[in-house]
């Protein structure tokens, strides 16, 4: 059987919309694929809800572009630096837009 094989470049612009849930970093911090959300930052998607469990300072360089709207997420930081600055800018003033957090 043949499959497709994506670069990141396509397979971002092929399957994330503005707008989108999408689910990254689920097998915690040996997974977290930084090469997808700095395509996704690259691509300029917005209004994303970003849901995982923890996300060291990935989501935190998605919310700091102004990609995300809403993170569904235990936790989002560094773990050596604390809660990440972008997401906590986000909450507390607005900068670079209001995000709802479920947590």
């Amino acid at each position: 059987m043949n499959k497709k094989v994506f670069s990141t470049k396509e397979a971002v612009s092929r399957f994330i919309e503005d707008g989108d849930s999408i689910v990254m970093g689920t097998a915690l911090e040996t997974a977290i694929p930084f090469a997808v959300g700095h395509e996704i930052i690259r691509q300029g998607k917005k209004d994303l809800t970003l849901v995982g469990p923890i996300s060291d300072m990935f989501f935190d360089q998605l919310i700091g572009s102004g990609c995300a709207k809403k993170v569904v997420a235990a936790w989002v930081g560094n773990v050596i630096m604390g809660v990440g600055y972008n997401m906590r800018r986000a909450v507390e003033v607005g900068i670079p837009q209001e995000i709802e957090v479920e947590d």
